[in-house]
């Protein structure tokens, strides 16, 4: 019988190539919870709890089911009334370190609250981010770090 991991154990691995040699690095994944913050159908805002998956204090990474990073791309889209991306895998969002939430730069809602900080990319209290619409699950990440290059 195999054993058992437990869920702050779970490990995302990649390769990575080096110009050099290959190797292989892996990323512990820990469970956290979120909150998806967006308006009913009759324009109240509701709170949702989210499962999610984050990365060690100092990376720059959350990942999702994949029904929320396209409800958060239809929800922003509906609202601004146009596709803010040319590319259908990815949709920028914008980090707020002193709210700990992610949301699109030209509407409030909605908005993904996590519950610790991400690494400032600057000295401002915002950092840009993608949300990742592609593989089983999606992801957001800071712009401009290895987490923002990262490929499973």
């Amino acid at each position: 019988m195999l054993p058992l991991l437990k869920p702050h154990s779970l490990l995302f691995r990649t390769r990575r190539l080096n110009y050099r040699s290959a190797f292989q690095s892996y990323r512990a994944l820990h469970e956290a919870k979120a909150k998806l913050v967006t308006f009913d159908t009759k324009g109240s805002l509701k709170t949702q709890i989210l499962d999610i998956f984050i990365g060690e204090p100092h990376e720059a990474f959350v990942i999702f089911h994949k029904e929320v990073g396209l409800a958060l791309k239809s929800a922003i889209t509906k609202q601004t009334g146009i596709c803010l991306s040319s590319d259908p895998e990815k949709f920028p969002l914008t980090f707020y370190h002193e709210t700990l939430h992610f949301a699109h730069a030209t509407v409030p809602y909605p908005r993904i609250v996590i519950e610790q900080d991400l690494p400032r990319q600057n000295t401002t209290k915002v950092s840009p981010a993608t949300l990742w619409l592609w593989g089983a699950s999606h992801s957001i990440t800071l712009d401009g770090t290895p987490d923002g290059e990262f490929r499973a």
